[in-house]
Parts: structure tokens; sequence; C-alpha cells
């Protein structure tokens, strides 16, 4: 075995080499097409949730900041900004009380997408501490009006925050 049995044995090789990388390429494109696809889908499928869940967002919020309220929702259904009045602030840049209020809202507005036809409870556990009066009666108010249609199971050691909930069944617990 010379040296062109060595050139044949090398050239032999190479090609081996050369399928072998052939298919390794063919499979990485393959999962490459899957992985794009996936996500193409994935991101398609939480557009089509974006949507109804910010106008429910925005439609309770309304009740609560003014006609002008908007959020930017990220397709994690995480807000991103609020805008009041033409003037747009990022979410971490809000007030204590004020993103308590949209937590709530954002559980609320998520719950009456999840069951059109059923209702979904909602447990609020000694929320609102930070909210101001004026808000606090009008949360009572998109409590009363979720409470239509759902329900709203709010847990407090401080009832008075929740005056504003005209409609409200009232179960005391003694200690």
């Amino acid at each position: 075995e010379g040296r062109q049995g060595q050139l044949d044995e090398a050239q032999a090789e190479l090609k081996r080499a050369c399928a072998e990388q052939s298919r390794v390429q063919e499979r990485a494109q393959a999962a490459a097409l899957l992985r794009s696809t996936m996500i193409r889908h994935r991101d398609n499928t939480r557009e089509r949730y974006v949507q109804p869940y910010r106008s429910e967002l925005e439609r309770l919020g309304r009740q609560v900041f003014g006609p002008s309220f908007e959020v930017d929702v990220d397709t994690e259904l995480t807000i991103r900004t609020r805008t009041l009045d033409g003037c747009t602030v990022p979410y971490e840049s809000l007030s204590g009380g004020a993103k308590e209020q949209l937590g709530i809202l954002a559980r609320l507005a998520g719950a009456a997408l999840v069951a059109k036809e059923d209702t979904v409870p909602v447990v609020i556990d000694d929320a609102l501490g930070f909210t101001d009066p004026e808000r606090l009666t009008k949360m009572g108010a998109v409590f009363d009006s979720v409470g239509n249609h759902g329900q709203v199971i709010v847990l407090t050691c401080m009832p008075t925050r929740y005056v504003g909930v005209q409609n409200a069944h009232v179960i005391e617990l003694s200690a």
C-alpha cells in the first residue's frame, strides 16, 4: 500500500466526511426551520391574546384613570407603559399605588378573557393600601362592574378601603 493507497484512503475519508457534513447541515437547517416556525406560531398566538387583553384592561382602567387611559402590553401580557392625557410613563416609573391598581385591573382583565361564558373568581388579598380615597372609590366601581358577571373575593383587615363597592356581600370573620 503505497502512496496511491494512502491517497485513495484519504479521498474515501474525505468523501465520508463530506457526506456526514452534508447530513449534519441538513439536520441543522431542518432544526432552524422548525425553530423559526414554532417561534412564528407562538408569536402569532400571543398576538391574538394581546389585543383582547389590552382592550379589556383599558376598558376597566378608564373607570379608574379616566377616558384617556391607555396601556402598552407586550406579548408576555406585561404592562410596559401607561398613558394618561397623552403623557406616557414606563411601568417601572409609576407610583406604588398606580402599579398596585394596574396589577389588580390586569388580573380582572385576564379573568374576564379566560372565561367569557363562565366566571373565574379573582381573589384580592388586602390590596390597595397605597391608593388614595378617590381612586379607592373608582376601584370599588370596577369591582361592582366585574362582580355583575364574575366573582371578586376581597380579603382585608381594612374594610373601609372597600366602602366604594356598593354591591358587596360582606362576611366578617371573628378572631
